[in-house]
């Protein structure tokens, strides 16, 4: 850091300095118009702030010397320091600068889908809406010339947490009039008295469905359009994946019904 920067804190504090020096060189080059030695009108612009200034120097680098300024090797200076100086000669000098700014930002919240059978297909309802957080963040930030030329982020301390938000997915259907938490499609298969009692201990009757425990709950109640009200009370060796076995009273009723493809909708 140069000793004007390490000294000034800000730029207004460094044009005072500026404007300082120009003051005292103006009262030379009084003396110096009196013995007649020439001298150059010129105007010194530091981040954007122009002063007139008259000078006798022949050099920036002479000029900026007589000031006691000592740039960083990032600042820069137009024209180069080696330039001569003319009369009219516009001067500007740009200042590389670094500060920390701490700031609050928002956050953003994640965003929850699952699904419900307490709503139909296709709709869907925001249960918990969605909260942003808030953050405490430190950036380290460049300036060259009062402009900002770079910003990275070296600390980031959370204020409050975001509140995710969740959104209910429907999976139930409705048909006749009666609502079902889903519908599949399945192969069902017609079978009739066997001398056995149910996977659940029941005996056989209509509406008893044997079904893969995997795919549909024992216990659960449905209804398969063809054949009506079910009850998910039997397993068997052949049930596996989307297959039901569907009770019939009679060999007759079972074999009518034989093997067909099937909505079984479910409670």
């Amino acid at each position: 850091m140069n000793y004007l920067k390490t000294k000034f804190k800000n730029n207004k504090t460094f044009i005072k300095v500026l404007a300082g020096a120009i003051a005292v060189n103006l009262v030379l080059i009084g003396l110096l118009v009196a013995f007649e030695v020439g001298f150059k009108d010129i105007t010194v612009s530091v981040n954007g702030k122009s002063l007139e200034y008259k000078t006798t120097k022949s050099s920036v680098d002479e000029m900026l010397k007589g000031w006691n300024v000592k740039l960083d090797k990032k600042d820069v200076v137009a024209p180069g320091k080696t330039a001569r100086l003319e009369d009219g000669t516009n001067v500007d000098i740009k200042l590389y600068e670094v500060e920390e700014e701490t700031v609050e930002e928002k956050t953003d919240f994640d965003k929850k889908t699952y699904y419900t059978s307490d709503l139909l297909d296709g709709e869907e309802k925001v249960t918990t809406k969605g909260v942003k957080g808030l953050d405490k963040v430190t950036y380290k930030v460049t300036y060259l010339g009062g402009e900002e030329t770079g910003r990275t982020e070296i600390d980031r301390k959370t204020i409050k947490k975001p509140v995710t938000q969740e959104t209910a997915l429907g999976t139930a259907v409705s048909y006749n009039g009666e609502k079902y938490s889903r519908v599949i499609t399945v192969v069902a298969t017609g079978y009739t008295h066997t001398g056995n009692r149910t996977a659940t201990g029941t005996w056989p009757h209509r509406g008893t469905m044997a079904v893969d425990r995997g795919v549909v709950a024992m216990g659960s109640y449905g209804y398969v359009p063809g054949y009506g009200a079910v009850h998910a009370e039997d397993t068997g060796g052949a049930i596996r994946g989307n297959r039901i076995d569907l009770f019939f009273e009679t060999r007759g009723q079972a074999v009518s019904w034989g093997r067909r493809t099937v909505s079984l909708y479910i409670k």
